[in-house]
């Protein structure tokens, strides 16, 4: 019998390889095969991850992307429903192509936050996201033309700047921002710096 060579040494993965499978993850949850809390969980692990293998657990229990499992279904679920973000020290993050939900509450008690919805799937007219960050900036990147209403979120120790519009417009998403921020800088604005007209 032949000697069992040994496994493949684990390699470390890039961000560009945690935002794609946390891109898969947004798309498993849209379809209805992980609930919100699971999402959240995987979520935060992709970013944490350091080898490949941890990545492709995270995976292992998810079909391929255009695979249909049983009966085949009518169309893809709207993203909908809301969505738990959190880290105690870490960084949150979302970019590139992925699915925005109705409602995301994001927690952070000291990391930065950056979700750049640029080039994401944004299926809703409005997006709620509660914040409830102590200490650490948070950017927000819309994408062109989307508006968004910082009012009615309040700060502490903290600074505000936001350079979209405020008022709802019919032809582009709207955020709505609320909850508390206790330490930092929240910035909103466009990919390419466009500023309020």
């Amino acid at each position: 019998m032949e000697p069992t060579p040994p496994p493949a040494p684990c390699k470390r993965v890039s961000d560009a390889e945690r935002d794609r499978v946390a891109a898969r993850l947004g798309d498993a949850f849209a379809e209805g095969r992980l609930g919100p809390e699971e999402f959240g969980r995987r979520n935060s692990a992709a970013y944490e991850a350091v080898f490949d293998d941890e990545l492709l657990a995270l995976l292992a229990d998810l079909p391929a992307p255009g695979e249909t499992v049983g009966v085949p279904s009518a169309e893809p679920a709207a993203t909908g429903g809301v969505v738990e973000l959190s880290t105690v020290g870490g960084p949150i993050r979302r970019r590139g192509d992925w699915a925005v939900p109705r409602k995301l509450r994001i927690s952070s008690l000291s990391g930065p936050v950056r979700l750049d919805m640029s080039r994401a799937r944004i299926p809703h007219s409005v997006v709620d996201i509660e914040l409830s960050v102590m200490s650490g900036s948070i950017v927000l990147v819309l994408p062109d033309g989307a508006t968004a209403d910082i009012d009615r979120l309040q700060n502490r120790y903290s600074h505000q700047r936001s350079k979209v519009p405020a008022v709802r417009t019919p032809q582009a998403p709207h955020f709505v921002l609320f909850g508390e921020t206790y330490s930092g800088l929240l910035r909103v604005r466009y990919a390419h710096g466009r500023r309020r007209r």
